[in-house]
C-alpha cells in the first residue's frame, strides 16, 4: 500500500511530521485531552526531553512518517522509576494497516531491553480499536478514571492498561537509557 514500513527513533526532524499527526487527534475527538495543538517547536522540545530516557519511534514509508510512538514516566517520584506510560498515534490516513501494532511491538521490546518492568497505556473511553490494541500486547485493564476529562463539550473517562513486562527482581537493575 505504502511500501515498506521502517520504524526508527524520532529525530528533531521529525517534528513537523508529528505535530501533524496529532495535530488532527487533538483538533478532532477526544482521545487526547490536549485543547489545542502543539507548534513544531514545543513537539520538537517535547521530543529532545524524552529520547534521553525513553524511546521515541516513528513508522515511516515512502509517503513519509505515517505514525509514532513513545514512551515517557508514568510519576515523577523515584520509586516509579521502573514504569512508563506509553502512546501511539497513526496518521488518520494510515489506520488498520498494522502500523500501530507494529509501532507499539518496537516499542515495548525497546522498553524490556532498558529494563522496564510495568507499562501503562491510558484510553479515552469508548475507544474500542484502541482497547484492542492493547489487549492484543497483553495489556489488562487496571481501572477507569470516571468522567476526568471535559473537551467537546463532554466528559470522558479514561481507562487505566497495564501490562507487565516480567519479572520484578529484588533490588532491581536500574533502567538503561535509550540508544536507539
Amino acid at each position: 500500500m505504502g511500501g515498506p514500513l521502517r520504524i526508527r527513533a524520532a529525530l528533531p526532524a521529525d517534528a513537523e511530521a508529528i505535530a501533524a499527526i496529532y495535530a488532527h487527534y487533538v483538533l478532532t475527538g477526544p482521545i487526547t485531552f490536549e485543547i489545542d495543538p502543539p507548534s513544531v517547536v514545543e513537539m520538537a522540545r517535547r521530543i529532545a526531553d524524552i529520547l534521553p530516557h525513553h524511546p521515541y519511534l516513528v513508522a515511516e514509508q515512502m509517503a513519509g512518517i505515517v505514525g509514532y510512538a513513545y514512551a515517557t514516566r508514568v510519576y515523577e517520584r523515584a520509586a516509579y522509576r521502573w514504569a512508563v506510560e506509553a502512546t501511539v498515534y497513526v496518521a488518520p490516513d494510515s489506520h488498520r494497516r498494522g502500523i500501530g501494532a507494529a509501532l507499539y511491538e518496537a516499542l515495548i521490546a525497546r522498553l524490556r531491553e532498558q529494563g522496564f518492568r510495568t507499562v501503562i497505556g491510558k484510553i479515552t473511553l469508548p475507544n474500542p480499536a484502541s482497547v484492542r490494541l492493547h489487549e492484543s500486547f497483553g495489556f489488562k485493564r487496571a481501572g477507569v478514571l470516571a468522567r476526568i476529562g471535559f473537551k467537546q463539550d463532554s466528559w470522558h473517562d479514561v481507562g487505566i492498561y497495564q501490562l507487565d513486562l516480567g519479572g520484578h527482581p529484588v533490588p532491581p537493575p536500574e533502567p538503561r537509557p535509550f540508544l536507539g
